[in-house]
This record gives C-alpha cells, structure tokens and sequence, in this order.
C-alpha cells in the first residue's frame, strides 16, 4: 500500500498546520516505511540516500560492551574458554543437598546465582518492537571421586553419578516486577562419574525471546547448584566456560 495521498495532502501559503497534522503524516510515515512498501514504483531507482541520511551507531567497550543505533541495540559478553575465566562453583555446605531436592521453578529467585559473563542489564530508550537473547556455554562436573570402589558394581556407580544433576541453568529477565523465569531455557549439567564419563561435558546454547520494556531491564543467565552432601565427593567442582550472551533489542 503506498503512502496516503489524504494525509500527505500539499500544504500552500496561508493554510494553518496544526500539531495533529504533523502527528499524524510522522505516524503515516512510519507505517510506510516499516512495512508499507510493496509496490517497486515505491522505491526510486535513482540513488536517493546520502550521507546525511545515515545516522552511525556508537560502539561502547567495558566494562559494558554494547552497540546502540537507531533501530536496534545489540548487548553482549565474551568469556574466553581459559579455566581462569570460568564460572566455578563449589560450597562445601549451604547449598541444597539431594535428599531433599525438587526441581527447581524460577520462584524462589534467591537459589538461582547469575553467572558471571552472562548478565547484563539492559536501557531501552523505548518500548522494544521485539527483542531475542542469545546465549552459549561449555559446563561441565569435574573433580570427583568414587572412592576405593571394586567388583561388579563399578560400572553401576559410575553410571548413576552420570545421571545425577548437578546444576541447572536457566535465563531470567527483570523489567521492574521481579525476575521472571524463561523455563524453556533451562539446561542442566550431570556428573561425571568421576570424569570416567567425558560426554557429560556438554556444550549448552539457547536462543530466546523476551519482553523488554521502555527503561532499566535486568537479563541474567543463572545457576542453580547443588551437592549429593557436604560430605560426599562424588561430585565437587562445577565448571562453566567460554560463555557468550547476546541481547539484541528491535525498535521500530
């Protein structure tokens, strides 16, 4: 549909231009060009954008990195895979024991622990037409150990810790109400059986869509861990590494 020759009628010396005149053609406007154009005789075949007609995006480093543009802006963090920029995990008490566990909702927010590199919050200038975040990460158990264990039942051990949960992750996202958890991003991490199981170092990832609002939003990745006791070793350390996460935010 082209653009509505009623309200961009031409304007003549003398004719009063009132504010809702000028609302209403920027209103038009935006319709058009953010969807409105279908007809080829719509678009000029003649250069017609000039430098002035660009507007760049701004480029920010830390400590919070960021692109900010007209119609977009794109969030992000990097932690390499060094295991000295790993999210490590390891309370020898304090943290939920097995016997007791549930899995977790996202409604008791304090059990969940943001994990560093994979939170961020985020300015809207508006309310965003759509936003997506992203995120990647290596996790994994290690450190265990089974103990002097011999015999037939050795292989059955090992297999049940590999099947045990360790931690789970999942993404939460604050507009101002609270962090509301985003359960089909949940991933989880299991032992490793003494590390005699090394497929359960796993490579996690998600994509997600979010509702951002208009103001300060809060995006964070979390943790929650947990051990079979504080006195067992079965499974000790947990490790997440080379983290990515991506917040991409779409105005119109």
């Amino acid at each position: 549909m082209t653009i509505n020759p009623t309200i961009f009628s031409d304007v003549s010396d003398g004719d009063v231009l009132e504010a809702k005149d000028i609302r209403d053609r920027a209103k038009e406007l935006q319709r058009f060009l953010n969807g409105g154009i279908q007809d080829p005789q719509d678009v000029s075949s003649a250069a017609f954008v000039d430098t002035q007609h660009i507007v760049k995006p701004e480029f920010y480093g830390n400590p919070s990195p960021r692109m900010e543009g007209v119609s977009s802006d794109t969030i992000y963090r990097k932690r390499s895979g060094n295991i000295l920029e790993s999210y490590y995990r390891h309370e020898a008490s304090g943290a939920d024991e097995m016997d007791d566990f549930v899995t977790p909702d996202g409604s008791d927010i304090n059990i969940w622990h943001p994990v560093e590199g994979m939170s961020t919050t985020v300015h809207c200038h508006e309310t965003p037409d759509s936003s997506i975040c992203i995120g990647n990460f290596r996790a994994y158990e290690d450190g265990g150990t089974m103990g002097d264990i011999k015999g037939f039942s050795d292989e059955f051990l090992y297999a049940v810790t590999a099947g045990t949960v360790i931690a789970d992750f999942m993404l939460f996202v604050d507009s101002g109400d609270g962090p509301v958890a985003q359960e089909s991003t949940r991933r989880r991490v299991y032992g490793s059986g003494a590390d005699y199981y090394k497929c359960r170092r796993m490579n996690h990832s998600f994509a997600q869509n979010v509702t951002l609002q208009k103001g300060e939003n809060k995006v964070s990745y979390r943790c929650f861990y947990r051990l079979e006791s504080a006195q067992s070793r079965k499974m000790i350390h947990l490790y997440a590494r080379a983290r990515n996460f991506v917040v991409d935010v779409h105005y119109r």
